[in-house]
């Protein structure tokens, strides 16, 4: 989102805009998956709306359907995209040239910009670059660079610690057992949530569940076995199925939710070229935080060339 959200308005100021992604879809944490012929969303499954800036985006969004509210809690609508939370941000990326299963070996600097080096050995040049990912990878991808960046940089990155996060998805042979409107919070046991893709409207046909662990029980089990894991949050979540699993799969999120994000909204310099890091972990850890950081750095970016 901070990145799809500053590319958007950076080719809207003039700016020719390349972004680079090394999964196969859209989105990062807005990640949708298809199970036989449930889909499920295993990342973010809501976002809410706070701030004016996001509003009006988000008034865009519901305007041309990619965007329908899913329910109502503490006087703040949850939102849900219409397809998948991955096709929301599949719709933001329809006017960016997005190259997708990139991943980003090495940046380095120079007097004419940034050089930055795929894993395939594809080079990109760039007179600004805007990093986006999680901050311990942007740490590693400015190593060959680090003794030419502004003092402040690396360590303001590497004080952002993240809370990790199992995604464990099930889909079951009947309608399970999450109240409606499909989504219930634990307030103790490893698990912190389920969420019902079939309810939110996501999926069709029987229940195809989301269930994200806690964090404490994601940091103590974090390099256990897959199958050790799953078989632990499905004795938790026993209550909640209600029929027998059909097919189940395990994500980890490492980087899933900063766990202190607040300061700037972002990090700029123009040393040694011109640059900026921005995302969650600097405008809040939801997709409206992502989306204000990603903003903020493209308005500050914008005003070192007009």
């Amino acid at each position: 989102m901070t990145g799809l959200t500053a590319g958007r308005f950076l080719k809207a100021d003039g700016w020719s805009v390349v972004l680079l992604d090394k999964g196969r879809s859209f989105g990062g944490r807005m990640a949708t998956r298809r199970i036989g012929a449930s889909l499920l969303d295993h990342g973010t499954q809501f976002f809410t709306v706070r701030d004016a800036r996001f509003a009006d985006a988000v008034r865009q969004w519901e305007a041309a359907g990619w965007i329908t509210p899913w329910f109502t809690l503490e006087g703040h609508i949850r939102y849900r995209a219409a397809e998948g939370m991955n096709a929301l941000a599949g719709r933001l990326a329809q006017t960016l040239d997005v190259r997708r299963e990139t991943k980003v070996e090495a940046i380095e600097a120079d007097n004419d910009g940034w050089l930055i080096t795929a894993e395939s050995g594809e080079g990109f040049r760039a007179s600004t670059l805007l990093l986006t990912p999680p901050a311990p990878q942007s740490v590693d991808l400015l190593a060959g660079c680090a003794d030419r960046l502004p003092p402040y940089v690396l360590p303001a990155l590497r004080n952002i610690d993240y809370d990790p996060c199992f995604a464990l998805l099930v889909t079951i042979d009947g309608p399970g057992r999450v109240p409606p409107p499909g989504y219930v919070r634990l307030d103790r046991g490893p698990i912190e949530w389920i969420a019902d893709n079939t309810q939110k409207g996501v999926s069709l046909g029987t229940a195809a569940l989301t269930i994200h662990a806690r964090a404490d029980f994601c940091r103590n089990h974090l390099e256990l076995p897959k199958e050790d894991v799953a078989r632990l949050l499905l004795e938790a979540a026993e209550p909640w199925l209600g029929g027998r699993i059909n097919a189940w799969q395990l994500h980890r999120w490492r980087y899933s939710r900063p766990v202190a994000a607040g300061g700037p909204m972002y990090l700029f310099s123009d040393q040694p070229a011109r640059f900026a890091i921005a995302g969650d972990a600097f405008g809040g850890p939801n997709v409206e935080g992502a989306f204000l950081s990603g903003l903020a750095a493209a308005e500050r970016l914008a005003k070192t060339v007009n």
